[in-house]
Order: C-alpha cells, then sequence, then structure tokens
C-alpha cells in the first residue's frame, strides 16, 4: 500500500497566571476507534500528539464501555497517579488520500481504571506508536497544518 498522510494541527492558547501569560500549544489528531456501542462501527475522537510519553494513554472516560480494546494480562503500570491495564485497541487515520480514512493500526496503550480528579484530557498518543509502525511527523510551525506520514 503507497504511503499516506494524515493531517493534524496546533492548537493553541493563552494561560494567564498570577499576571503571567504563556503560551500553551498541543498538537491535535482525529483518531477513529474501533466501538463496542450498538451500531457504530468506529467512534471518532480527538488525541494529542504526546512527543514526551513513551507511551500512548487513552483516559477511562473514552474507553470504559465504548471502545473495543484487548488488554494485556499480568501488565499493570500508572498514569497520573491511576492505576491502568496495558492493551492494545485498533485506530485508523484520516488521510489526505482516496480511502479517506487508513488503519487498522494497532496502538499499545495504558487504559485507567480511573481518571484523575479534575483531569479530562483526549487520548494521547506516545512515540510507541511511531516506533511500532514506522510513521514520520512533519512538524511545521503554526498556524501551518502538520502532517505524519505512515508507509
Amino acid at each position: 500500500m503507497p504511503a499516506t498522510t494524515t493531517p493534524f494541527q496546533w492548537s493553541i492558547q493563552s494561560v494567564t497566571s498570577e499576571g503571567v501569560t504563556i503560551q500553551s500549544a498541543r498538537l491535535e489528531v482525529e483518531l477513529f476507534l474501533r466501538s463496542t456501542l450498538p451500531g457504530l462501527h468506529l467512534l471518532c475522537e480527538q488525541g494529542w500528539l504526546d512527543t514526551g510519553a513513551p507511551l500512548s494513554v487513552v483516559p477511562f472516560q473514552i474507553h470504559q464501555g465504548r471502545l473495543n480494546w484487548k488488554r494485556i494480562p499480568g501488565v499493570q503500570l500508572i498514569w497520573a497517579g491511576q492505576v491502568c491495564d496495558l492493551g492494545t485497541i485498533d485506530i485508523w487515520l484520516a488521510t489526505q488520500e482516496t480511502p479517506a480514512l487508513r488503519g487498522p493500526f494497532e496502538l499499545l496503550a495504558k487504559f485507567p481504571r480511573s481518571d484523575p480528579p479534575n483531569t479530562l484530557v483526549p487520548i494521547l498518543i506516545g512515540l510507541e506508536f511511531f516506533l511500532s509502525n514506522q510513521a514520520s511527523m512533519n512538524l511545521l510551525p503554526p498556524p501551518q497544518q502538520s502532517t505524519i506520514a505512515m508507509p
């Protein structure tokens, strides 16, 4: 199959604390994941590319009762103080080519058993996803659209 590209965007917000304003940036990408919900094959979820994380994280409020993932027995990890199971889930990425979705790609991730108090985040895509899928990232300065290339 020929290489495909998936667009992702900068999300930049100003955060002010104690009279100091800083720019907070995230790299956002749309993900499509296998659903357990009746009548829905795939669910679209927002993801953040987290280049500082070795493993991806699928937060509890996103996976619980909604996503078809497989637990890897005997492995427990921690994320943001929460006990996690290690597991895999198939994902699809929107492409700039035809067909509009490419996948499935296996995502190895932490699946927390609960979410940290007062913290709701989207799916975090860690570097293991890029390593396992031999993907590359073309990160352009904002506001330009950047891309993930999948072989």
